[in-house]
């Protein structure tokens, strides 16, 4: 799945940019495509997300959560990533 992404670090600020990402061994694996995100690739183990909010911004659907020390928000128009993120995210975090 590809979503624009944002990730705040009150340390670094922020940074930017489209991303692949995907759900499997309890890990949400996010890779860098294109745009200001500093890393590569960023492996979040589902366990230790906090904080994880639903809402949206201008008409987009937005998915925010917390992992180490970070605010992570995902961004869409469309096309189902919302749907796929929100359920996997949701059944995770609630296990």
């Amino acid at each position: 799945m590809f979503a624009y992404i944002q990730i705040i670090d009150q340390k670094s600020g922020v940074n930017y940019g489209y991303v692949s990402f995907k759900f499997s061994n309890h890990n949400l694996y996010i890779s860098a495509l294109k745009g200001i995100v500093n890393t590569d690739k960023i492996t979040v183990p589902i366990s230790e997300i906090t904080n994880v909010d639903e809402d949206t911004y201008y008409g987009w659907n937005r998915i925010k959560f917390n992992y180490n020390g970070k605010r992570f928000i995902f961004l869409y128009s469309g096309y189902g990533e919302f749907d796929y993120l929100k359920e996997n995210m949701l059944e995770a975090v609630m296990d």
